[in-house]
């Protein structure tokens, strides 16, 4: 069996595949009636009261969190790694020693996806944007690395980002920082579109394979849509990997009811 994992968010979020945004009372009482093993928290300011009163109640709760997802520093505050304002980048790296210090308790995963932005303007400087953001990520790893905690690179699609849309990019983008606590997170509603198999990409990343979401081609729970996740369970297995799958999914047809779906799948793998 898998260990398992759902993600939620303490504050209503612009980003959509989170289950009970601002409501994570109801989001660990469900994930911990379900049988989940752990959540996957989604936070925008890791020293706001909520968040402090969430991580008691986790740890009161018997779950664990498995991650902390990052990407609200971007969608809701405009924290970039890229940006050319170094009080911006410096506001994020505070911004992510707070999420380090957030997961650290657990040894959880802090989650690169969102956070790292897009890259704009001229395709000419989209080589500084991303100089940029590997000196960022190398500092951030540098904190992270010494509260025991790993750093995950998520390839998204190119809808969402120009900036690491695949496995291997995520590997040289690791490459080029050249900090061993960086993995790379794969996510099977990103590598439906960007991979030619995703079967072969798990395999390609690994042994830095550090967390996995599963969610479906529409990005509702797995089995909602038309991705194979037997062949990726195995696949996954054969890896050796043994962290946690989690279901960062739409809270279709609600919360609750994709929660369940989504458990009830993964242990049907």
């Amino acid at each position: 069996m898998f260990k398992t994992s759902m993600a939620i968010t303490p504050e209503p979020a612009k980003f959509a595949p989170l289950l009970f945004a601002g409501d994570w009372e109801r989001g660990l009482e469900t994930a911990a009636e379900l049988g989940y093993d752990a959540v996957e928290v989604s936070l925008r300011d890791p020293q706001t009261e909520v968040v402090k009163k969430l991580g008691q109640a986790v740890l009161g709760s018997g779950l664990a969190v498995s991650a902390v997802a990052t990407g609200q520093s971007y969608y809701n505050d405009g924290l970039s790694p890229t940006s050319p304002d170094p009080t911006i980048r410096a506001r994020l790296l505070d911004r992510m020693k707070g999420h380090v210090d957030f997961a650290a308790p657990w040894g959880a995963l802090v989650i690169i996806g969102g956070v790292r932005s897009t890259f704009e303007g001229e395709p000419k400087t989209h080589a500084a944007q991303r100089q940029r953001a590997v000196d960022a990520i190398g500092g951030y790893a540098e904190y992270a690395r010494s509260q025991g905690v790993s750093l995950a690179i998520e390839p998204i699609n190119r809808y969402e980002t120009n900036f690491i849309n695949t496995v291997e990019e995520a590997l040289r983008f690791i490459e080029e920082v050249g900090a061993e606590n960086l993995v790379v997170l794969t996510d099977t509603f990103h590598m439906n579109i960007e991979e030619v198999s995703i079967a072969r990409s798990f395999e390609r990343a690994g042994e830095k394979l550090g967390y996995v979401h599963f969610a479906d081609s529409n990005r509702r729970a797995a089995g909602q849509g038309h991705i194979d996740f037997y062949e990726l369970a195995s696949v996954v297995r054969k890896s050796g990997y043994d962290g946690y799958i989690c279901a960062e999914i739409l809270p279709l047809p609600d919360s609750r009811t994709a929660a369940k779906l989504a458990i009830d799948y993964l242990r049907s793998l």
